[in-house]
């Protein structure tokens, strides 16, 4: 594809669309921002919607999460995570049914275990709260359903990016469709109404030369979490090469200040925690 005009690539972006932020999601950041913030009807709204109830029971009751003790009832788990913790879980987990899914089963288990992994790998390293990592670790590629229910070919566009060994992932598709996930995910991102550091990391985490860039620690960080949540899990599913580390890998590993040898050992752990959750 030739390089969009500004007005062409407006038209191509607005073409493609995202997703209201679901009720229950405006209903929680509404009493969080209210002036008289309650626990009580933050759970029962939580309560009101089965599937979120389920969800979010299961999520902190992961080994992941590393609670000493079991969870059994989402008021408790309100009361353990605190308001903004949960404001952060509820928005990650609304997200599978806000975004189109037929068919993407095997995508969303990914990025499922993907979150998981970030949310242990930030409590780990105490560079991001793990709520906000598991956010981030859902959140970053959530463009990818919405990119392909608006072209019918990004299944190989997908194939050829995931397979280059040193183009950035995004230059694949902005070179077949004129936009990339990353772009989309960021729109939804700002739809959603979340952290602005959130959405610029979405936007910049396939960015060449990100780590140097000059963007923001919390920005950086969930950039380099999500990375290194991503290779785990391609080690653990897929057992295959994984060309995005490839290009990555050293500049996370630097700007983390990690050595190989916990590498391995964050990636032993997490494994781990994963066959024991059946995942």
């Amino acid at each position: 594809m030739s390089r969009l005009s500004q007005g062409e690539a407006e038209k191509l972006i607005a073409s493609i669309v995202i997703p209201p932020r679901p009720g229950a999601v405006a209903a929680v950041v509404a009493e969080q921002q209210g002036n008289d913030p309650d626990l009580g009807r933050i759970a029962r709204i939580i309560a009101a919607d089965v599937g979120l109830t389920a969800a979010m029971i299961k999520t902190v009751n992961s080994p992941f999460y590393g609670l000493r003790q079991k969870v059994t009832d989402i008021q408790r788990a309100v009361s353990m995570l605190g308001l903004k913790n949960v404001v952060t879980l509820v928005t990650s987990l609304s997200l599978r049914n806000a975004v189109p899914t037929q068919g993407l089963d095997r995508f969303w288990d990914s990025a499922a275990r993907t979150a998981l992994i970030a949310a242990y790998l930030a409590q780990q390293l105490g560079c991001v709260a793990k709520e906000e990592a598991h956010l981030f670790g859902l959140f970053h590629d959530a463009g990818i359903p919405l990119m392909m229910r608006r072209f019918e070919d990004f299944k190989e566009t997908l194939r050829l990016a995931n397979g280059e060994p040193v183009r950035a992932f995004t230059d694949v598709e902005d070179e077949r469709h004129g936009t990339n996930h990353a772009t989309v995910g960021s729109l939804l991102a700002t739809s959603w109404q979340l952290p602005e550091h959130l959405r610029v990391a979405i936007a910049r985490h396939h960015e060449a030369g990100v780590f140097q860039s000059g963007l923001p620690a919390e920005s950086l960080n969930l950039i380099a979490i999500a990375h290194l949540a991503e290779h785990i899990e391609s080690g653990h599913s897929r057992l295959s090469a994984d060309a995005e580390w490839g290009k990555m890998g050293p500049s996370v590993l630097a700007h983390l200040m990690m050595a190989e040898e916990h590498l391995d050992e964050l990636r032993r752990d997490a494994r781990e925690m994963l066959e024991e959750s059946g995942l």
